[in-house]
């Protein structure tokens, strides 16, 4: 009779089971469904939204981290925000760049770094004012490694001044950007990195042509006329007085007119006749008015004619200004 019963249990808890495994087969599909529902939505990435990678980036800033840390965050988060907070990123990159400047500056003048830095450069740079930055590994100095490290992905590169190796902001790797940024902010890096190319002076001596001189000129202004309320429009005006002051005077070492005679030199001449045709520009207007004051006076530089450079700078920044 036991046997019995226990084979009776077993039957009935066979069929139990056959009977679960064969019915409802859409309620078994409708919960796998669910399942595999469940595991995609836990899988999926959590939004990072504008508002919380704008507020990261301004909290990185306060913390007054190194400029590479910037770029690495900008990188990875610049394509997901307007193209507002895509220029307020370059330009709180470019503040921190500036600021670290001097702090850089003076690690590349500890120990024997630039003794290092000038073996390479001889080594691999000497036709250029820059150090190739691609020969890093070459450095022996961890030390010094680490520094160059920080300095190629902060956007910086090193340039020959007065015999020695000096950090300057890269803009042209800045201008990288360009894509996700205004119109106006494209203007303004692209206005430096001509400058952080080819700087206008090196140890007293006007580097770049008198031509170009006056074609950075008419496109500071242009820049500055275009947008009267740009953020960066003070720091273009100092610009524009730079090179202003560079191409009507020259330099100590690069001066407008022969050391012998005093007689402004050709290439100077040539280039004021050319600008003064652009009399649509401030640059042109005055650039006519100090030529004509030099070919009344026989084309000779002397205190007659250098006396009337202030005025003449002071007059084209007025009308610049006035022109915001």
């Amino acid at each position: 009779m036991k046997e019995k019963s226990i084979i009776l249990i077993l039957i009935i808890s066979l069929i139990l089971l056959v009977s679960l495994a064969a019915c409802n087969p859409k309620q078994r599909e409708e919960n796998k469904k669910e399942t595999i529902e469940g595991v995609k939505k836990t899988e999926e990435p959590i939004e990072y939204t504008r508002e919380e990678i704008m507020k990261d980036f301004r909290d990185i800033l306060k913390s007054k981290n190194e400029p590479m840390s910037l770029v690495e965050f900008t990188d990875e988060n610049i394509a997901k925000v307007e193209k507002e907070d895509a220029v307020e990123m370059i330009m709180g990159l470019e503040n921190t760049q500036i600021e670290y400047v001097e702090k850089y500056t003076d690690e590349i003048f500890t120990e024997d770094y630039q003794s290092e830095l000038l073996r390479l450069w001889e080594l691999n740079s000497t036709e250029s004012l820059f150090l190739n930055m691609d020969e890093i590994e070459e450095v022996k100095n961890e030390g010094l490694k680490e520094l160059l490290g920080k300095l190629k992905y902060g956007k910086y590169k090193l340039i020959m001044m007065e015999g020695a190796l000096y950090p300057i902001i890269d803009y042209e790797a800045m201008k990288g950007y360009d894509k996700y940024l205004d119109d106006e902010t494209k203007s303004y890096l692209d206005i430096k990195s001509l400058e952080s190319n080819s700087p206008s002076l090196i140890d007293a001596a006007i580097y770049v042509s008198f031509d170009e001189l006056a074609a950075r000129l008419i496109k500071v202004e242009d820049h500055i006329k275009k947008y009267p309320e740009g953020s960066k429009n003070e720091e273009l005006l100092r610009l524009y007085s730079t090179y202003l002051k560079l191409y009507l005077s020259g330099s100590d070492n690069s001066p407008i007119y022969n050391y012998e005679d005093k007689v402004i030199l050709e290439e100077v001449l040539n280039s004021y006749k050319k600008t003064a045709k652009n009399q649509n520009s401030i640059t042109g207007e005055i650039t006519n008015k100090y030529k004509e004051i030099i070919e009344n006076n026989n084309n000779i530089i002397d205190e007659n004619v250098l006396s009337k450079i202030t005025e003449c700078h002071n007059e084209a920044i007025a009308k610049l200004e006035a022109s915001k």
